[in-house]
C-alpha cells in the first residue's frame, strides 16, 4: 500500500463518527467529549487514514511541550492491519512533528505488546521509560 494512492487527513470533531471502526470512542462517551474538547480546544490534533473514501485507521498527535510530541490513538481498523498502513501513520506523525518544530515524539506501549514495540524500535524509536506495564518510547527528530 502507497501513501501516495490515499491520504492521511486532520479531521476535526464531525469527522470522528467516521473512524468508529477502529476506535472506542462511540462507547465511551466520556472519552469522546474530553476527545473533542482537545480537538476544538486545539490541545490535540486528530488524523485519519482515507482509502476509497473509508476511514480505515487513525491516530492523535498532542503537544507534551515545546519540543516533545504524543503520539496516541494509533489504530488501524483489523480489516487493514498488516499492509504498512501503521508504519506510514507514524512516518507522518514524525515528519508532520518536525516540519512543525518538535524534536522528540514519543508514544506508550503495553509491554506485552511485543509486535508493536518491535515496529516502533523498527521505525527509529527507542525506550525511554519502563514500569514493567507500560513502555514509553521516543524518537529524536532532528
Amino acid at each position: 500500500m502507497n501513501i501516495e494512492d490515499n491520504s492521511i487527513k486532520r479531521i476535526d470533531c464531525s469527522e470522528i463518527q467516521n473512524c468508529f471502526s477502529f476506535w472506542d470512542f462511540e462507547k465511551n462517551i466520556e472519552k469522546r467529549k474530553r476527545i473533542e474538547f482537545e480537538v476544538e480546544n486545539n490541545i490535540r490534533i486528530m488524523y485519519a487514514y482515507i482509502l476509497n473514501k473509508r476511514y480505515i485507521a487513525g491516530m492523535s498527535l498532542r503537544p507534551m511541550d515545546n519540543r516533545t510530541m504524543y503520539l496516541s490513538y494509533l489504530a488501524v481498523n483489523e480489516e487493514y492491519r498488516n499492509q504498512g498502513i501503521g508504519s506510514e501513520m507514524i512516518r507522518y506523525a514524525c515528519q508532520t512533528s518536525k516540519n512543525i518544530g518538535f524534536s522528540c515524539l514519543i508514544l506508550n506501549v503495553d509491554h506485552d505488546n511485543t509486535r508493536a514495540g518491535s515496529l516502533y524500535k523498527k521505525l527509529g524509536f527507542s525506550e525511554f521509560k519502563n514500569d514493567g506495564k507500560t513502555i514509553v518510547m521516543c524518537k529524536q527528530l532532528d
